[in-house]
């Protein structure tokens, strides 16, 4: 599977059914390079999310075709185990999943939300799907961030660096079966990611 970014393709190598990809970032940045994901693989697509982002994934970006499970509708945030109950009993027709954790951080320890997340990347090797989770780092210590990251097949590190009134963002695979990068420029711009020159 590729996620449709061109660089960062070619960084991360074909991803293969049964990997986890861990996306540590900052809030919503980077929320384009799953949303690009999701749109070359909605029709093979869960996804874990809240209210609100469902509501922008479904209208503003018109990912329509993916099956969602909604925090607050599908289960509550005391029912972990109800989602990797409904994980289990996706059908075989669908082998990309997205799961966002930072609503699960607002209700949870780490360490029972790592739990989960471990749980699902053994489910995601079972069953032979890829999966891909989103984290916002500053919702976890250093020592929690290296257990998600340590789960995972491989970890994309989004970054920012704010300079007086400049902005760089950059991105890099942190943790890769192909291999570790330094830091590539990172631009996204009306919904587009574009992964551009190595800086430093």
């Amino acid at each position: 599977m590729k996620l449709g970014v061109p660089v960062l393709d070619g960084l991360l190598g074909e991803i293969e059914l049964g990997s986890t990809i861990l996306i540590s970032t900052i809030g919503e940045l980077g929320l384009e390079i799953i949303t690009t994901a999701l749109k070359r693989n909605e029709e093979k697509a869960v996804v874990l999310v809240n209210p609100g982002l469902k509501k922008r994934l479904k209208e503003m970006e018109r990912i329509e075709k993916a099956v969602y499970l909604t925090l607050g509708e599908d289960f509550g945030p005391q029912e972990l185990f109800k989602v990797t109950h409904m994980v289990r009993e996706i059908p075989e027709d669908r082998f990309v999943g997205v799961f966002f954790l930072q609503p699960l951080l607002i209700f949870h320890p780490p360490e029972t939300v790592h739990r989960l997340f471990s749980e699902l990347t053994t489910i995601a090797a079972e069953r032979n799907f890829i999966m891909t989770a989103v984290v916002d780092k500053r919702l976890l210590d250093e020592r929690s961030l290296a257990l998600f990251e340590n789960s995972a097949t491989h970890v994309i590190d989004v970054v920012e660096v704010v300079e007086g009134f400049k902005i760089t963002r950059g991105i890099r695979m942190k943790k890769s079966p192909h291999g570790v990068t330094g830091f590539y420029k990172l631009d996204l711009s009306k919904g587009e990611v574009i992964v551009g020159d190595a800086l430093g």
